[in-house]
């Protein structure tokens, strides 16, 4: 996996074309791409959060099915309850994640254009 993004970078770095850049910029825009990091890192996490709640959502159905079929064999009732459990949560923190997500994606660029980040 490793090496694949290795290549993947390599191959992107040679079909860009080569351009002066006086080291000032060259300082400035690292500065800058380290300041940001953060703030990308969390806008990331807040959009991965969203599609996480929803498969979270599913298993309100998966522990009512498991606990009408606990007295099959290889079904337990405990897991089913426990499926339950966080399936009834899990749109709450749907609901919490969907009106965070603004403030994480647009705050976390923001940061990263501005370079503020802390």
């Amino acid at each position: 996996m490793k090496r694949h993004f290795i290549l993947l970078v390599c191959l992107f770095a040679a079909a860009m074309p080569l351009r002066a850049v006086d080291p000032g910029t060259a300082i400035e825009a690292t500065v800058v791409a380290k300041g940001s990091l953060p703030g990308l890192v969390r806008a990331g996490k807040g959009i991965v959060e969203i599609p996480c709640q929803v498969a979270q959502c599913l298993r309100l159905p998966l522990g009512i099915v498991q606990m009408v079929f606990s007295p099959l064999p290889g079904v337990e009732f405990m897991e089913g309850l426990e499926n339950t459990g966080k399936g009834v949560v899990a749109p709450f923190k749907l609901c919490m994640a969907t009106l965070e997500m603004p403030y994480e994606v647009f705050g976390g660029l923001g940061d990263s254009v501005t370079g503020l980040a802390k």
